[in-house]
């Protein structure tokens, strides 16, 4: 199934197309985003960091080539997280949506969300707006996107319940309504940017953990990892039913308990026939990447699949569906010193699983963050930030398959 991997390729054809895959960021760039445009070509952001300011640009791929970088906004107070990172999608036709965060006060790490919205393909962008009006200086971040109806929705993790307690309180009763910890909150931004809709959808979830939604047939699907009073890190889902999130639920549970963030969020991706949620867990004491599918419009996922496992696995999951029925998981493994690798795994839709492939060394996989991944059409296109020891730099690398 596997053809080559590479950060370039030449595509055979009357015209000989060399295509560049190189990464358009140039140095001094760190926390890549992948997402894709409706058509189907991936859309790379990035921040770029100067001496007194940091830019949220981004490039659209043209066919053979990135486009020239577009700078969305710059700001001198954003925050510059390895876990936490700005993005730049296409929602709709008309509609682009981009985020990034500012910090409130440095010294007990406050930073806000803020979203910028583009009605013109992404060249020019609306005066910024919160998504969230709590006011309070705490953490808010790790946003994930969606649209329902000619809305644009934000799921993003809220830290305002910390700000009198600076951590995990439970009542006496052991409700979660009053614990003082991380919550996972959504609002709907109207295209005067209103806010509207806003809702509390789960009370206590992981600190720092990447949110993930996939738009499906049925409506939007997100994950997250959820938290229990006892200290239980799973992951778990919730669908947008008429306009509300629903009550979550756990994808699996794998009773990973740890008395702390383990900075390795979960990625969701559907396809005509069903959702797959890939995700990591060490509750066995060393490290799983696993895979679960749902069927169109079913509430409950299927007992997950094991991906790879053992002490060297990192996690950092990313997921794709392709076009055939199957899903392609991303993660990465450590090998020696600071250096690892970013592996590619197929399974199809029987839930049989390719071999693992190694789609890229990777030098540091601390710098690298949480590595990002797209299929553009038989193209996995991968992207974290990477660099030499005295400077950053975003990466870009290919794997091709000859059907996905």
């Amino acid at each position: 199934m596997l053809l080559a991997a590479g950060s370039c390729a030449e595509q055979s054809n009357e015209t000989r197309t060399l295509v560049d895959w190189s990464s358009p960021a140039g140095q001094n760039s760190v926390s890549p985003n992948l997402s894709l445009d409706l058509s189907g070509s991936p859309i790379l952001s990035w921040m770029k960091v100067g001496e007194n300011t940091v830019a949220l640009e981004y490039s659209r791929w043209e066919g053979s080539r990135w486009s020239s970088p577009v700078t969305v906004a710059k700001g001198d107070n954003w925050l510059v997280n390895r876990a936490d990172f700005p993005s730049v999608v296409q929602l709709t036709e008309s509609l682009w949506a981009s985020h990034w965060l500012v910090m409130t006060d440095p010294a007990i790490f406050a930073y806000d969300v803020v979203v910028s919205l583009s009605t013109d393909g992404g060249v020019t962008w609306d005066a910024p707006l919160t998504p969230h009006t709590d006011g309070t200086f705490s953490e808010h971040g790790f946003v994930s996107f969606f649209v329902n109806g000619d809305d644009v929705g934000a799921v993003w993790l809220d830290g305002r319940e910390m700000v009198a307690t600076h951590g995990l309180s439970m009542s006496a009763d052991g409700a979660h309504g009053n614990a003082g910890g991380m919550t996972l909150r959504s609002t709907q931004i109207k295209s005067d940017g209103t806010l509207t809709k806003d809702q509390v959808i789960d009370s206590l979830v992981c600190d720092c953990c990447q949110t993930d939604i996939a738009q499906s047939d049925q409506g939007p699907v997100l994950v997250f990892r959820n938290r229990t009073k006892d200290e239980y890190r799973d992951i778990y889902f919730s669908r947008m039913i008429e306009g509300r999130w629903s009550e979550p639920k756990p994808v699996s549970v794998d009773g990973w308990k740890i008395a702390g963030c383990p900075v390795n969020g979960p990625s969701v991706a559907t396809n005509d026939e069903a959702t797959a949620v890939a995700w990591y867990t060490q509750a066995k004491s060393y490290g799983e990447v696993k895979l679960a599918v749902s069927g169109a419009g079913v509430d409950s996922f299927s007992d997950p699949l094991v991906v790879d496992e053992g002490d060297s696995v990192l996690g950092q999951v990313g997921l794709a569906a392709t076009s055939n029925g199957g899903f392609l998981v991303s993660w990465m493994t450590f090998s020696e010193g600071t250096a690892g690798q970013l592996n590619l795994r197929y399974v199809d839709r029987e839930g049989v699983a390719s071999s693992v492939f190694e789609a890229t060394k990777i030098n540091m996989t601390r710098r690298a963050g949480l590595p990002q991944m797209v299929l553009f059409d038989n193209l996995a296109v991968t992207t974290w930030t990477g660099g030499g020891e005295t400077y950053k730099a975003v990466k870009v690398a290919t794997t091709q398959f000859d059907t996905l």
